[in-house]
């Protein structure tokens, strides 16, 4: 034959034999996201960053999505933190409207305290958001029905309300601010006032030099607890004299 390569011969060649490729590995799934997921993901963001640390993009890549994803779940930076605040809400117990109006603000003003504090910058979200989630709401609710029933009338009911929230979010933005991590520091701080204070001219504060021991050591509970009972105790004297 021409080529080289009987017709016999030929028929015997086996056919090649076809390359095995590796099968293609199967494409990372992405996290399954929800609303829940990314407010649960925003408070472990908020606590390692701070509260001008806590972006949409920031949470984004916490998340494991692109940042345009994000706005199927949350509007916007807003919403988001409106949000935060509700999760937030969620930790302090439902009080009875139906018991002792003052004891029963004292003790939601204690249980709201310790949320914000569990939370690092928790009292500037809710400083920087409206109540209008359905926990703060359920809160409002229950706050200004147990007033009414107390009997206050309903002006001074919701300025009771807006005035009891104020001093607490309020309470706990001031002694978070510059506040230490540690024990600690708090003591180091506490000395470093001492001495700060000792160090004034005695003639011109006389008052502060001779507080200075008090004043460093001065307890944020107490502090808390003392405006508290003022506080409640003014509300008290807006009630209208039951009738003898």
């Amino acid at each position: 034959m021409a080529n080289g390569v009987s017709m016999s011969k030929r028929a015997k060649l086996k056919p090649a034999r076809r390359p095995q490729f590796p099968a293609p590995a199967p494409a990372p799934s992405r996290p399954r996201v929800t609303q829940e997921s990314l407010v649960r993901n925003a408070l472990a963001l908020l606590h390692q960053e701070g509260f001008d640390g806590l972006t949409m993009r920031g949470l984004a890549e916490c998340s494991g999505i692109r940042a345009a994803s994000l706005y199927n779940h949350v509007r916007d930076k807003a919403e988001l933190l409106a949000l935060i605040a509700d999760a937030i809400c969620a930790e302090i117990p439902p009080i009875q409207p139906a018991g002792n109006w003052r004891r029963q603000l004292r003790k939601l003003a204690v249980q709201f305290r310790a949320a914000l504090l569990r939370h690092r910058d928790g009292a500037r979200v809710f400083a920087a958001t409206p109540p209008l989630s359905p926990r703060r709401l359920r809160i409002v609710e229950q706050v200004l029905t147990m007033l009414i029933r107390a009997g206050f009338s309903a002006a001074d009911a919701t300025a009771a309300a807006s005035v009891h929230n104020s001093y607490i979010v309020g309470f706990v933005l001031d002694e978070t601010l510059e506040r230490p991590a540690d024990r600690a520091s708090l003591r180091r701080m506490r000395g470093q006032a001492r001495r700060w204070f000792n160090a004034l001219p005695r003639e011109q504060y006389p008052t502060l030099v001779a507080f200075a021991d008090a004043l460093a050591r001065t307890s944020a509970d107490r502090h808390f607890d003392f405006g508290l009972r003022a506080l409640l105790a003014g509300f008290a004297m807006r009630l209208p004299r039951k009738r003898t």
